[in-house]
C-alpha cells in the first residue's frame, strides 16, 4: 500500500470511529463554548456595575451642585468626594496607584462655569474571559449638572419713561427666613407734563450697581397710581402741567396696580429687547435678569401693548445657585 492510500485509508477509519470524532470535536469547541458563555456572563456584571456606578455619580454631582456658587469649587468637590466615598471604596484620580478589586474605584470633579462635572471608572474582574486572556472589563460612567446663574449684583439704568401715570420700579428680595420682602433698588417716575403723551423726571436710588446679598427669591414690581402722584399726594393738572400737593385721602393712599415678573398674571406687561414676555410664566431669572449679556426692559402700564412706558437697561453680575441644580448628561 501507498503512503498516499495509507493517509487515504487513515481518514477513512477517523471518519468511522464515531466515539473520536466526539472526543476530537468537543475539545475544540469547548473553550470556544466557554468563552462565548463566559463573555456574556461576565459582560451582564459589567453592565450591572456600570449602572450602580452611574448612580452613584449622579448623585455626587448633585451633591456637589447643591453647594456650588461658582466660587467655592473646593466645597462642591469636598461634597461630591463624601458622597462617593461614603458609597464606595474610592481614590481620589490624581493618588491611584493600583487598581486592585472590584470595590476600587477612581472619580474626578472638575468645573467649567456653571456646570460640575464627575467622571468614575473601575475594573470589573472577569471569570470565565480569564481564558481568553481578558482579566478584567473596564467601565466608566460621567455625570454633569447645571446650576442655573443667579444675579448677585444689578446695575439698573433708566433710559426714557413717558405716560401720564406715576410708575415706581423697585427690585426686591426675599431673604431665606423672612416673612416680607425687601426693596434694594427703586426707579421712579414722576410725570410733569401731559403734553404729547406725558413726560417728566425719572430717578435711580441708589444709582450705579446694587448688591443684592443672599436670597431666595428675586422679582421686579412695578407700581402705578394712576392720577400722576405718588401715594399720599393728589395730582392737579393745569395747561398739561401736573402739580403735586400732599393729600392723605382714602384714594391716594394706594397705588392703582401692581406688577411683578414673578407674577404669571401680569408677566405679560414685560418687554425683554423687544420681545413681550408671554402671559402665564413666571420671569426666569437667568433668562430675563441680564446674565447673560446686558438685556434692555421695557414695561407698559396698561394703556395700551404697542407703546410701552418704562424703559431701562438692566445689567447682573450672576454665580451659580446650586438651590436648582439639574442634571444635563
Amino acid at each position: 500500500m501507498t503512503k498516499r492510500n495509507r493517509i487515504l485509508q487513515l481518514c477513512f477509519n477517523l471518519a468511522r470511529d464515531k466515539a473520536g470524532n466526539f472526543a476530537i470535536l468537543t475539545a475544540i469547541i469547548l473553550p470556544v463554548l466557554l468563552v462565548a458563555g463566559g463573555s456574556a456572563v461576565d459582560y451582564s456584571v459589567a453592565v450591572s456595575e456600570r449602572s450602580k456606578l452611574q448612580g452613584i455619580a449622579d448623585a455626587a454631582v448633585l451633591a456637589a451642585g447643591g453647594v456650588f456658587d461658582g466660587s467655592n469649587f473646593p466645597d462642591a468637590k469636598k461634597a461630591a468626594e463624601a458622597f462617593v466615598e461614603a458609597h464606595t471604596t474610592s481614590a481620589l484620580d490624581e493618588d491611584i496607584e493600583v487598581e486592585k478589586t472590584l470595590a476600587v474605584s477612581r472619580f474626578k470633579i472638575s468645573a467649567l462655569e456653571n456646570t460640575l462635572t464627575v467622571e468614575m471608572n473601575k475594573p470589573v474582574p472577569t471569570s470565565l474571559l480569564k481564558l481568553a486572556s481578558m482579566n478584567e472589563i473596564n467601565v466608566s460612567v460621567t455625570a454633569s449638572a447645571l446650576s442655573p446663574m443667579k444675579p448677585q449684583k444689578m446695575t439698573l439704568n433708566p433710559t426714557t419713561v413717558q405716560g401720564w401715570y406715576y410708575k415706581k420700579v423697585s427690585i426686591l428680595v426675599m431673604r431665606k427666613g423672612a416673612t416680607k420682602e425687601e426693596v434694594v433698588g427703586t426707579v421712579t417716575y414722576q410725570p410733569t407734563t401731559q403734553k404729547d403723551g406725558g413726560s417728566g423726571t425719572f430717578v435711580a436710588n441708589p444709582k450705579g450697581v446694587i448688591d443684592l446679598g443672599s436670597y431666595t427669591n428675586l422679582a421686579l414690581r412695578m407700581d402705578i397710581k394712576n392720577d400722576g402722584c405718588d401715594i399720599g399726594k393728589k395730582a392737579t393738572v393745569s395747561n398739561s402741567k401736573v402739580t403735586c400737593t400732599d393729600d392723605t385721602g382714602k384714594s391716594y393712599r394706594t397705588y392703582n396696580s401692581a406688577l411683578r415678573t414673578d407674577d404669571p398674571a401680569t408677566s405679560n406687561h414685560l418687554f425683554v429687547d423687544g420681545k413681550q414676555v408671554p402671559l402665564g410664566v413666571t420671569a426666569s431669572l437667568e433668562k430675563y435678569f441680564g446674565c447673560t449679556k446686558t438685556q434692555n426692559h421695557a414695561w407698559e402700564d396698561g394703556g395700551g401693548w404697542e407703546r410701552q412706558d418704562f424703559f431701562y437697561t438692566v445689567t447682573a453680575t450672576c454665580a451659580p445657585d446650586g438651590t436648582y441644580v439639574r442634571l444635563t448628561k
